[in-house]
């Protein structure tokens, strides 16, 4: 039912016939619907159709308001390949937020929603997804080691979504930066997001443009140059995956940046640990646990930028 005085219009069910035509409209007008096609799923209902084992049950096709396909699509493209009519149960006028509740043919992703969300490809969703992940749970507190734990639901990305925001041109120029260093985009994007909480991104910038084949034209231990040469060095040829701890050192090497200090090199992290030491009373060993190492904090803009890595002539906006 709709309540009165709505402008939505009212969901119904039919049973209808399903025509390849009909899917083939269907599929056109999927495109607020970006979770990617399982093959698998695709030949399984292709072959239900062949072998005339397709029934009308409670499942089947659902639209939502703008005539977009939210459930059905692997159906629906079984149905265009075979051609192959049914007679399904139809619904029409859901709310497009009903994708999220939607069990669909395979478990949808993180990724898969935010790409529904924000209209973004699936590769660049899928990147922005894993870091909105580190930073819900860096807010809430969690140790940075189990950064990557837990699994965020549609209705969770709804929330995190417009708290930390990224356009999908930054996540391009990232991913860019990430395969020319051999680093971690979804790290490279949480470090990003960090900075900015405390920094302008004109000067955030200032790191990441220079990052990658662009950290060429610095000499010495320009932070640039030495993060995109310790990735390098580190991943071995490979992008690697590890977050957290890229996006500690990138933080590292931004802090350097601004500072003008030098560093010699961009050591890993330290997880918790146990080590043996001798007792000095004793002499006898004894087992000492150790405390992780602290994720690093932003150096606060409450400094003069340094001219000694980014030259005497910046004059863009400090606070």
């Amino acid at each position: 039912m709709i309540e009165e005085g709505s402008d939505e219009p009212g969901t119904y069910t039919e049973i209808t016939e399903v025509t390849p035509d009909k899917c083939s409209v269907w599929m056109e007008k999927r495109r607020c619907n970006r979770v990617p096609l399982k093959r698998s799923n695709v030949d399984k209902f292709k072959s239900i159709l062949r072998n005339k084992q397709f029934r009308t049950t409670h499942q089947g096709f659902a639209l939502d308001w703008h005539g977009c396909l939210i459930d059905g699509q692997h159906r629906a493209a079984a149905i265009i390949e075979t051609g192959v009519t049914v007679t399904a149960q139809v619904t029409y006028n859901l709310s497009p937020e009903s994708f999220a509740a939607i069990d669909g043919g395979r478990v949808r992703t993180a990724g898969d929603h935010v790409a529904q969300i924000t209209e973004m490809k699936q590769n660049n969703s899928n990147v922005y997804a894993a870091a909105l992940k580190i930073l819900a749970n860096r807010a809430t507190g969690l140790h940075w080691m189990r950064w990557t734990s837990g699994r965020l639901t549609a209705e969770r990305l709804q929330e995190l979504i417009p708290r930390w925001p990224v356009d999908e041109e930054r996540i391009v120029r990232l991913v860019s930066k990430g395969k020319q260093c051999h680093a971690s985009a979804t790290g490279l994007i949480v470090a990003h997001k960090i900075i900015t909480e405390v920094w302008p991104e004109s000067i955030a910038d200032l790191f990441f443009d220079g990052i990658g084949e662009a950290s060429r034209e610095f000499v010495g231990r320009d932070p640039r140059a030495l993060y995109t040469n310790t990735m390098i060095n580190v991943n071995r040829g490979v992008v690697s995956r590890d977050s957290v701890q890229q996006s500690a050192q990138a933080i590292k090497a931004f802090n350097a940046l601004v500072s003008g200090e030098s560093i010699g090199t961009l050591k890993k992290m330290k997880a918790a640990g146990v080590k043996i030491v001798k007792d000095r009373r004793t002499g006898k060993e004894i087992q000492q646990e150790y405390p992780p190492d602290r994720y690093p904090e932003v150096i606060q803009p409450a400094i003069n930028i340094s001219d000694k890595w980014l030259g005497d002539d910046y004059t863009g906006p400090i606070g």
